[in-house]
């Protein structure tokens, strides 16, 4: 029996009174093909579940938290970790504030080894493979983050889940990352066996990798937590895009060749801020001309991590800028790599973005040849005044609908488009307050 067919025997159970493995198996949301195509170790799904015990299942799940001048979160991000893991472990980069007294204040037994900062996010993590017990997880948490209160036992849940159907395969787990934008971060590959052979690898956006920086298989899990570090004022007040450029910039001069750090200058430098369309053009062609670096054949899951994100953060720059044809060109590069419903998205909305300045310069062009008519021509200055004011409710220039909408009537009572535009304006009574278009 394999991976994909327990975790379908799982969902098939009765909704209402599952077993505990399929009550729990159904907190995994997602998984790699080549889990799904692993064969479990036991006879029968029956089998399987009946042997299922949650308490015994899983080894022991241990809290990484790092951790420098935390006071204001650490007591929230520790308090919530108490129903699922069994240890709470701070690696503290030498804090000067009261994050230890805090933290100690908020839970009780927590541990905590100091470690100065190196510039090394990753380093970081790390240090906590010492520290661990064989057999059991490691969950790694920012101190800005707090577990969800719906998803407390989740987590030790899926994780007992994982234990008794694939024991000791080398494997990530991904919980969901919510931020405060209500941007969901899926891929996450946060909590590990705490004797895995992977190590997190990067200076910052650390992940787990195997020796030759190869992408381990990951579980997705309906486990979620909030992410409060992107606010603004979060931003400006820790100094994270100086902090974050800085340590991009480090990773530059060590792996100048790696195009993933060309993405992550540009993306980091954009948090919290819009960039104007002279600034956008500027960062997509330096995307353009680090993209090619993903040319480079080996390429190993390290450096090649980010290369469809760098497809989708040129085309959000061309937005910028109005770049409908660079759009056009990376579409079909974003359909080809399964990303549908952005290749999709990028190029309606460049699409319909031509098709409104069109529609605004022959809107100009009707209002300038209706100025002066010539005698005899009243019934078609009407229907010119008809097709503005259709063109002008089409770009989004609905200040001007009314005035052209009683132009038409002085000129031609009656007429099927201002007919139309009537009773649409009657359906949508709200247009009228709608934002005009620039």
């Amino acid at each position: 029996m394999k991976f994909s067919d327990v975790l379908d025997q799982a969902w098939a159970e009765d909704s209402g009174s599952p077993t505990a493995l399929g009550r729990d198996l159904r907190l995994v949301r997602a998984s790699a093909p080549e889990l799904l195509a692993l064969d479990v170790p036991a006879g029968s799904y029956g089998e399987l579940a009946g042997s299922y015990r949650p308490e015994q299942a899983a080894g022991a799940v241990t809290a990484v938290v790092l951790t420098h001048d935390e006071e204001r979160v650490i007591g929230a991000c520790l308090r919530a970790l108490t129903d699922d893991c069994d240890r709470l472990l701070l690696v503290d980069a030498e804090s000067e504030d009261s994050t230890l007294l805090t933290a100690r204040s908020a839970v009780a037994h927590v541990e905590h080894v100091t470690r100065a900062w190196t510039d090394d996010f990753a380093a970081q993590r790390n240090a906590a493979f010492a520290q661990a017990r064989p057999g059991g997880w490691l969950a790694h948490v920012d101190a800005d983050e707090t577990l969800s209160e719906e998803s407390r036992g989740r987590l030790r849940a899926v994780l007992s889940a994982l234990d008794h159907v694939l024991p000791g395969v080398d494997l990530v787990v991904s919980p969901r990352i919510l931020d405060t934008s209500r941007e969901c971060h899926t891929d996450t590959r946060r909590i590990v066996r705490s004797d895995s052979a992977l190590r997190f690898r990067g200076r910052l956006h650390e992940r787990l990798y195997d020796a030759h920086g190869g992408r381990p298989p990951s579980v997705e899990v309906d486990v979620v937590f909030h992410h409060t570090g992107y606010e603004p004022e979060v931003i400006e007040r820790r100094g994270k895009r100086e902090k974050y450029a800085r340590l991009v910039e480090l990773c530059l001069a060590e792996e100048p060749s790696n195009p993933k750090w060309h993405f992550y200058a540009v993306r980091d430098g954009l948090v919290g801020r819009k960039p104007g369309p002279d600034e956008a053009l500027a960062l997509f062609r330096r995307l353009r001309e680090a993209h090619a670096l993903y040319d480079r054949v080996p390429l190993s899951d390290y450096e090649a991590e980010r290369w469809t994100d760098s497809l989708v953060l040129r085309c959000e720059l061309a937005l910028g800028f109005g770049g409908g044809s660079e759009i056009a060109e990376l579409a079909p590069l974003l359909h080809a790599r399964g990303r549908l419903l952005e290749a999709s998205y990028y190029q309606a909305f460049a699409e319909f973005s031509a098709l409104l300045n069109r529609s605004s310069r022959l809107l100009d062009q009707l209002s300038e040849a209706s100025r002066d008519p010539l005698p005899g021509h009243r019934q078609l200055v009407g229907r010119s005044y008809d097709l503005q004011a259709l063109l002008a409710l089409t770009c989004g220039r609905y200040d001007e609908v009314s005035p052209l909408l009683d132009e038409a009537r002085s000129c031609q009572a009656g007429s099927l488009t201002t007919a139309t535009l009537e009773s649409l304006a009657d359906r949508l009574p709200s247009w009228r307050d709608l934002p005009q278009t620039s």
